[in-house]
């Protein structure tokens, strides 16, 4: 089964999060790490890794200046 991370790019300094996903399948990783994303509300960005290679990424909508 191969390993998929989740690596939340955000929009203020302080530590990243990452995390593996528990995922068979790279359409079930993307799914698990929009939802991730959406927990994080400085998330702009979700990187999703196999092994060591980028293999895709989610950004958010801009959000709503008002």
């Amino acid at each position: 089964m191969p390993i998929y991370f989740c690596f939340i790019e955000r929009d203020i300094m302080g530590t990243p999060h990452m995390e593996a996903l528990d995922a068979e399948s790279e359409a079930e990783a993307r799914a698990q790490a929009e939802a991730l994303l959406q927990t994080h509300t400085s998330g702009i960005a979700a990187h999703i890794l196999l092994d060591d290679v980028r293999i895709a990424t989610i950004r958010r909508l801009a959000r709503d200046p008002r």
